[in-house]
């Protein structure tokens, strides 16, 4: 009979355990009504299996309130202050002291096994993969300067479709330029840049290509695909975004006004911080491409380069330094997969983009408040009167001019998730 080994953290966020326990004997003392919710988010966290990191994540357990998370934010900051490592030391020192937690399980249950005399489960294919998949990815990955090579890779969209003839087109113009490359399947972008050494290892330059035709830039903003993929490269970790936008033809019977496309590339541009490059066709969009491959050849191959974390390479990634961090391919690939879970902050996002006039500045400023549904549904159940409610969110600054949402967006919205979400 199969055994199956438990391993639990016995308490896998002891910090914020002990600031609730704090707050809510504060609050029974003084006989506050905060005690209720203080005591229902005590229940939740102690129940929840993993460990979280900030206020912010709590925000997915029943009891977290937006103004709760805010509290423990600013109290890990504290907390934060009053340390002498940086927070990568303690993150690696946290993450530590529960991988000897779940060892220390491990082997008391393999002996509580061993005495019962019952074979603890060995571990399946699917595990030692998992494992080796793990290992691989923590695995450090060193190149020294030109002892590697610089490949464009082009995802398949660019090369297979239904108008193959056409689409065709872009390995074959990148052949006559000259532009080293391979096809493979992409989860963000449609072109980006590795760096390869002879044993195989590849990381990804700080460079991510979307190439959009005129008309299928109007498509994608009447669909809602294009502020889902501008979250989507966004959250990639790559720091240099560039939409690379053709022409179709005059730019006529587009499906939406060429004024109205051109603001939107010009609002992505100024608050989102992406490069624009318009080119007049295919051919001049490969042989940009190709431009980058031989500039980015000449800036890189003189560096030493090495893998990092996500989260990590924007402060490494400086063309002015002699050694840079990237992350490795294979990282990139899984965790931008559009099938990758979502976090609930991240589906929040997308729920968002699909309401009518919500753009992503709009939708990441209802979100930085109040990160989940339910701590939007909170916030509304804690306002006083109706009219307050609906007007929660009208004051809520958008973009990098800080514009207010608005009462008639705050209104929509109120109507919305209190109407289908109650």
């Amino acid at each position: 009979m199969e055994t199956r080994l438990e391993v639990r953290l016995r308490e896998p966020n002891p910090l914020f355990t002990r600031w609730l326990e704090r707050w809510l004997r504060e609050a029974e003392r003084r006989q506050q009504k905060s005690q209720f919710k203080l005591r229902q988010a005590l229940e939740s966290l102690r129940s929840y299996p993993l460990p979280l990191s900030s206020g912010r994540d709590c925000s997915i357990l029943r009891g977290f309130g937006g103004t709760l998370c805010q509290l423990i934010d600013e109290e890990l900051r504290q907390h934060r202050g009053l340390r002498l490592a940086p927070q990568e030391d303690v993150a690696r020192a946290q993450y530590e002291q529960q991988v000897q937690e779940v060892v220390r399980q491990v082997q008391v249950q393999q002996s509580v096994h061993q005495k019962r005399q019952v074979k603890p489960r060995k571990p399946n294919k699917k595990d030692l993969a998992e494992l080796a998949a793990l290992e691989e990815r923590k695995r450090l990955v060193e190149m020294q300067p030109c002892a590697f090579q610089l490949l464009l890779l082009v995802d398949t969209q660019e090369t297979s479709g239904k108008n193959k003839r056409v689409l065709d087109q872009t390995r074959s113009y990148l052949e006559s330029l000259g532009a080293r490359h391979e096809v493979r399947r992409l989860t963000i972008g449609d072109f980006l840049w590795v760096a390869q050494d002879p044993q195989g290892n590849e990381l990804v330059l700080p460079y991510i290509i979307e190439r959009k035709r005129m008309d299928d830039l109007a498509s994608s903003i009447r669909d809602g695909r294009f502020h889902e993929q501008k979250h989507r490269l966004q959250q990639s970790g790559l720091r240099n975004i560039i939409y690379l936008v053709e022409d179709y033809g005059d730019n006529e019977q587009l499906g939406l006004p060429l004024d109205s496309l051109q603001q939107a590339l010009a609002n992505a541009k100024v608050q989102t911080g992406v490069q624009v490059v318009r080119t007049e066709n295919h051919y001049r969009s490969m042989s940009y491409l190709a431009a980058m491959s031989r500039s980015l050849g000449q800036i890189f191959s003189n560096k030493r380069l090495y893998s990092v974390e996500r989260g990590l390479t924007d402060k490494s990634c400086l063309l002015v330094d002699s050694q840079l961090g990237l992350l490795k391919f294979r990282a990139l690939y899984e965790d931008s997969a559009k099938n990758a879970q979502l976090t609930v902050r991240e589906v929040f996002v997308q729920q968002l983009l699909q309401l009518h006039s919500l753009s992503l500045e709009r939708a990441m400023a209802i979100v930085e408040r109040y990160p989940t549904p339910r701590c939007l549904l909170e916030a509304y159940e804690e306002c006083p009167e109706p009219k307050q409610a609906r007007q929660l969110l009208s004051s809520i600054p958008c973009g990098p001019l800080e514009r207010p949402l608005g009462d008639k967006i705050s209104q929509c919205l109120h109507e919305f998730y209190t109407t289908h979400f109650r």
